[in-house]
């Protein structure tokens, strides 16, 4: 009869411990995950490309990548002058909101230490400059290093 006793302890032990703790996840608000940030899709944002790489058809590469994962992208450009460094303006968000979402989504991480898993995160430069007679959320400006951000497999036609 001992045996029994303590199983049933046991259990009823178990039992209370389950409930205990559910009640603690649904109503203390330490438990309680933390709320998703709203963030911005990329089928929201309407943007151009502005081809100042100097690299042949990188533009229209650049548009059949973003537009694969999921921009709207309603042209392409070829600047008059190459510059360094990717460039993303925000048009219509000094806060810059709409390139900051675009940044985060074309970043690549690098391999610091070629045995250790540490990464740098690359990220295009982000900028404002409010424009509401484009009709666009963004501009994406390609830089000399723009190869670090779109896939060179895309076939450009």
């Amino acid at each position: 009869m001992g045996k029994v006793k303590k199983v049933v302890l046991i259990i009823l032990l178990f039992l209370v411990v389950v409930a205990i703790s559910s009640v603690l996840i649904r109503y203390v608000p330490i438990f309680r995950p933390l709320p998703k940030p709203i963030g911005i899709e990329p089928g929201q944002i309407r943007l151009e490309i502005i081809n100042a790489s100097g690299i042949d058809k990188q533009g229209k590469r650049a548009m059949a990548y973003l537009r694969k994962i999921g921009f709207d992208v309603y042209g392409v450009k070829t600047a008059k002058k190459e510059i360094e460094k990717t460039t993303i303006v925000d048009r219509i968000d000094s806060k810059m909101n709409n390139a900051k979402a675009i940044a985060k989504l074309l970043a690549q991480k690098k391999k610091i230490i070629f045995l250790l898993p540490w990464y740098k995160e690359i990220e295009p430069v982000v900028a404002s400059d409010i424009d509401s007679t484009l009709y666009l959320e963004a501009s994406v400006i390609l830089g000399k290093d723009s190869q670090q951000f779109i896939p060179k497999t895309l076939i450009a036609f």
